[in-house]
C-alpha cells in the first residue's frame, strides 16, 4: 500500500532509522532489565550530585542540573546509535557558558537562565542542521593532541575556579589570571570552616574512590557534608549553602530572550556544538569498539540536536557526553539506554518529592564534587607521551592549551580547531616527497634517505609522493622534484612518478604533470607515471595525460616502465622473492 506514491514499508523504515528507540526496544531482551535497572540508579546516585555542581559551575541555581539530567538522557535514549555513551550536564560545557557569560552585562539572574537556555536550543538548531547535511565527519577535524591540549586548559580553568569556594571567599573575577590574583590577594580572608569542609570533602571523594570505586562516592559526600552542616550549624559561621530548591518539574516552553541574544551567543553555540560533538561520538565509538558493534556519526548528531533542544525548552543549559558518567554505566553492567532513562527518572522523583534534602548542601562541597569530576581532564602525562611521539603535535597540543588559560575555554576550543584545520591544510600542502631506489635482494622500491643502501637505477630517477596529489601541493611536488632531479649527478634520461601512495589527483596536479613531462622532454627526459589508482588512471587519461606519459594500467609498475624503456636493472634480485613480478609494490623494508 502506497501514501501518496510512497510505499509504507519505505516510510516505517525510514521512520525506525530516525528513531532508533523503536527498533530495538521491541526486540528488548527481557533478561537485560535486571543489569540496566542497577546501572541506571546506580548511574542516578552519581550524576544528580555532579549535575547540581555543574549547573553551579555555570553559574545558575542547582535545580538546573537536575533539569537537564532528565531530558538530555531520555531524548539521547529515543534517538542514539550508541548503548553506553551517557549524556547530560559536563564541567566542560558549563565553564565554557559560565566564562562566556559571565563577561556580558545581563540584568538579572532569570534572564541569565534565559541565555543559556537559549544557547542550548541554538547548539540543537546547529546539530540538526549538522545531521541534515550529514557533517559527521566534522569530529575528524579535531585532532587528538588539539583535544588533549584542550580538556588539560579545560581542566586546569575548572580547578582554579572552585579555589574561591573551598575558601569560603566570593566576588572573583571570570578571568583565569583574574581568579589566580583575586586568590592571592584574599587568603587572608578565608573561612577555616568552609576550607575543611571543601578539603575533607575532597579526601574523603579520593579514599571512596580509591577503595571502593563502586560505591556512588558523591552522593555519599553529599550526604555526610549535608549532615554535618545541619548538625554543626555550619551555615551560621559563614559557611556558604545552596538553601532552598524548588520542588516540581519546569514547565516546557521557549525560554526568553530578546532579538539581539541570538547572534550575542552564536559563537558560543558553535563552539559548544563543536566540543559536545567531538566528546559524544569519542564515547560513542570507544564503546561500541568494546562491545562490538556499530554507531551511526551522523545519527549521534540527531541525538545530539534533539538532547539540546529539548533541554532548551525545559529550563536548562547546554549538555554534553560525559566518559565518567559512561564508565559508571558501563561498569555497573548496562546493556542499552534504558539505563539513562531509568537514572532520568529517578532524578524526577528527586525533583518532585526530595530537593527539600539539598538545603544544607554547602558551597564548597560542590566545589570539591566539581574538581573532583574534572581532576582526570589535567592529564599531563598524557601530553608528555604526545610529544615523545610527535614534538610538532605536542607544540599544538600546549598552544592550545595555553589559548584556554589566556583567552578562555571558548577561544580554546576555536583556536584548536583553527590549529587541526592548519595542520591537515600543511600536511596536504608539504607532504612527504622522497626519491627511491630498489630495495636489495629485492624487486620493491623505498626511500633513498631513509635506506642509502637501496640501489639506484641506472638512467633513472624514480620520485614517490605519499599522499593525494592536489591543487594544495601541485607546486610544492614539482619544486620538491626539480631540486632533487638537480641533485643527481647521473646522467638520467627516465624519470618516474610513483603514484602508490596517491589515491587521488585532480585537474590541477595533471596540468602540472603536463608542464612538468614537457619540460623533461626538452632535455631529453622521459616522464612516466607508475602504480596509478583506477581513479588516477581515469581522471589522466580524461585530462589527456596518457598520451604524454605512455599507457596506464594495472600493469604500469616501476619494474615494468623500466623494462620497457629497456633500462637494465642490477642483477642482485633473490629469486622468488614476494614482491616480485609486475605487481611489487614499494613497501619500507
Amino acid at each position: 500500500m502506497d501514501l501518496r506514491g510512497i510505499p509504507l514499508e519505505a516510510v516505517r523504515d525510514r521512520l525506525l532509522d530516525l528513531v532508533p528507540v523503536l527498533r530495538w526496544l521491541p526486540a528488548y531482551d527481557r533478561s537485560w532489565l535486571k543489569f540496566d535497572l542497577v546501572a541506571g540508579l546506580t548511574l542516578a546516585a552519581f550524576a544528580i550530585p555532579d549535575n547540581m555542581a555543574y549547573a553551579t559551575l555555570a553559574g545558575l541555581p542547582p535545580q538546573y542540573g537536575l533539569y537537564a539530567g532528565i531530558m538530555a538522557p531520555l531524548a539521547y535514549f529515543v534517538f542514539a546509535s550508541s548503548r553506553h555513551a551517557s549524556v547530560g550536564p559536563s564541567s566542560s560545557e558549563a565553564i565554557m557558558v559560565a566564562s562566556f557569560l559571565g563577561g556580558l552585562a545581563i540584568a538579572s539572574p532569570e534572564e541569565y537562565a534565559g541565555v543559556v537556555a537559549l544557547t542550548a536550543l541554538l547548539v540543537g538548531v546547529i546539530a540538526l542542521v549538522a545531521w541534515v547535511f550529514r557533517l559527521g565527519f566534522l569530529v575528524n577535524l579535531i585532532s587528538g593532541p588539539v583535544m588533549k591540549g584542550f580538556l588539560v586548559g579545560t581542566g586546569i580553568v575548572v580547578i582554579v575556579s572552585q579555589v574561591p569556594s573551598l575558601l569560603g571567599i566570593s566576588g572573583a573575577p571570570p578571568s583565569f589570571f583574574g581568579k589566580i590574583i583575586f586568590i592571592l590577594q584574599h587568603l587572608a580572608e578565608t573561612n577555616l570552616y568552609a576550607l575543611a569542609l571543601g578539603l575533607g570533602s575532597l579526601l574523603l571523594f579520593f579514599v571512596l574512590e580509591r577503595r571502593v570505586p563502586r560505591l556512588p562516592g558523591s552522593l555519599v559526600v553529599v550526604a555526610l557534608s549535608i549532615a554535618l552542616v545541619w548538625m554543626a550549624d555550619l551555615a551560621d559561621r559563614g559557611v556558604e549553602i545552596v538553601g532552598t530548591i524548588p520542588a516540581g518539574l519546569p514547565a516546557p516552553g521557549l525560554p526568553a530572550f530578546t532579538l539581539g541574544d541570538p547572534s550575542l551567543v552564536f559563537p558560543l553555540a558553535i563552539g559548544l556544538f563543536m566540543l559536545s560533538f567531538v566528546e559524544i561520538s569519542s564515547i560513542a565509538r570507544t564503546y561500541a569498539k568494546a562491545h562490538d558493534y556499530e554507531v551511526d556519526v551522523d545519527r549521534e548528531l540527531l541525538a545530539l540536536g534533539a538532547s539540546s533542544i529539548s533541554v532548551g525548552l525545559t529550563q536548562g543549559f547546554p549538555i554534553g557526553g560525559s566518559f565518567s558518567k559512561t564508565a559508571v554505566t558501563d561498569r555497573s553492567g548496562a546493556k542499552t539506554q534504558l539505563a539513562g532513562a531509568v537514572a532520568a527518572g529517578v532524578t524526577v522523583l528527586v525533583v518532585l518529592l526530595l530537593t527539600g534534602a539539598f538545603y544544607y548542601l554547602a558551597e564548597p562541597v560542590i566545589g570539591s564534587l566539581i574538581i573532583v569530576a574534572v581532576f582526570h581532564m589535567v592529564d599531563l602525562s598524557g601530553l608528555a607521551r604526545i610529544g615523545h611521539v610527535n614534538r610538532s603535535e605536542v607544540y599544538i597540543a600546549l598552544v592550545t592549551l595555553g589559548g584556554v588559560l589566556l583567552f578562555g575555554i571558548l577561544s580554546g576550543v576555536l583556536i584548536g580547531a583553527g590549529l587541526s584545520l592548519l595542520e591537515i591544510l600543511y600536511r596536504f600542502t608539504f607532504p612527504n616527497m622522497v626519491t627511491v631506489g630498489r630495495i636489495p635482494g629485492t624487486k620493491l622500491f623505498g626511500d633513498l634517505e631513509r635506506h642509502p643502501e637501496n640501489i639506484r637505477i641506472p638512467g633513472t630517477f624514480i620520485f614517490r609522493i605519499e599522499a593525494p596529489l592536489i591543487f594544495a601541493n601541485a607546486e610544492s611536488f614539482r619544486e620538491s622534484f626539480t631540486r632533487a632531479l638537480g641533485r643527481e649527478e647521473r646522467p638520467i634520461r627516465l624519470a618516474i612518478i610513483d603514484l602508490q601512495r596517491s589515491p587521488i589527483i585532480d585537474v590541477t596536479a595533471a596540468e602540472m604533470i603536463r608542464g612538468l613531462s614537457t619540460d623533461l622532454g626538452r632535455r631529453g627526459i622521459e616522464l612516466r607515471l607508475a602504480h596509478a589508482s583506477g581513479r588516477v588512471r581515469d581522471l589522466l587519461r580524461a585530462a589527456g595525460i596518457e598520451e604524454l606519459v605512455g599507457r596506464l594500467d594495472r600493469t604500469t609498475t616501476t619494474e615494468a616502465i623500466c623494462e620497457q624503456c629497456s633500462v637494465d636493472l642490477p642483477e642482485d634480485t633473490l629469486p622468488g622473492d614476494p614482491g616480485g613480478g609486475p605487481g611489487g609494490d614499494s613497501r619500507e623494508r
